[in-house]
């Protein structure tokens, strides 16, 4: 499945300032770039591949309701970055390297359905058997 994946121009855009982002933001994208770079050392590395079937499964996803009600959906850059920095990102023994995430945005930014994606990709797309799932 062809997808347009924008994350890493992200974290370039960010870091250059061509995207307006927050500290927090800007720091996450530094984080990021440095352990592309220094991360193996610590014993982290990041799965381009996972990161993009991620991103990739909620193009599979169609809104529920609403004036986009049935339509795929579409991840913008920064929802991108997210995905891909959760799943992307392993530890040495091949675990995640983040197990829990914090988002904070504006009403009508796709914050439940981005958890709702989230939550069906770690149920049913993410090799655990007998996932649970907690929200």
């Amino acid at each position: 499945m062809a997808i347009d994946f924008t994350a890493g121009q992200y974290v370039e855009d960010v870091m250059s300032g061509q995207q307006i982002a927050c500290r927090w933001v800007r720091l996450a994208c530094e984080r990021h770039a440095h352990d592309l770079e220094h991360g193996a050392e610590r014993g982290l590395y990041f799965d381009e591949q996972t990161a993009r079937q991620a991103v990739a499964f909620f193009s599979l996803l169609k809104h529920s309701k609403g004036e986009w009600a049935g339509r795929p959906l579409h991840l913008e850059p920064w929802q991108q970055f997210l995905i891909a920095s959760l799943f992307g990102w392993r530890q040495e023994d091949g675990t995640r390297r983040f197990r829990t995430s914090y988002l904070e945005c504006g009403r009508k930014n796709g914050k439940t359905t981005l958890a709702a994606g989230i939550g069906l990709y770690l149920m049913l797309a993410d090799g655990e058997p007998g996932a649970e799932v907690y929200s």
